[in-house]
């Protein structure tokens, strides 16, 4: 995969598919199904609803970027991403800790 991906950035390819637009929609279909499975599962792990509205407002966010005119886009799709981000960080923490208070109670 490397060879192809190396070979498609020498060519200006690579540069060039990802400024496309179907290619941002494209991107976006793994962030919203990875948040999709991961985030409820998380939530009745760990009872936090907060990761779940912060990924939810930055993927939205990340969807209407994509119809807004180009001179807000980028506006728009950095606090969006920086959300999910986010989002995804605070979820792990949160199961890190509940794992850890699992493991304390077993072994108390």
């Amino acid at each position: 995969m490397l060879p192809v991906l190396l070979a498609l950035g020498m060519t200006g390819l690579l540069t060039a598919m990802m400024a496309s637009e179907w290619f941002h929609a494209l991107v976006l279909v793994p962030v919203i199904g990875l948040a999709v499975v991961s985030l409820p599962v998380s939530y009745f792990k760990h009872g936090s609803i907060k990761p779940v509205a912060f990924a939810g407002v930055g993927i939205s966010g990340l969807i209407s970027s994509l119809f807004v005119a180009e001179a807000y886009e980028l506006w728009l799709t950095i606090p969006s991403a920086l959300l999910v981000i986010w989002a995804h960080l605070w979820n792990r923490w949160l199961l890190i800790r509940h794992n850890m208070q699992w493991a304390v109670q077993a072994d108390g």
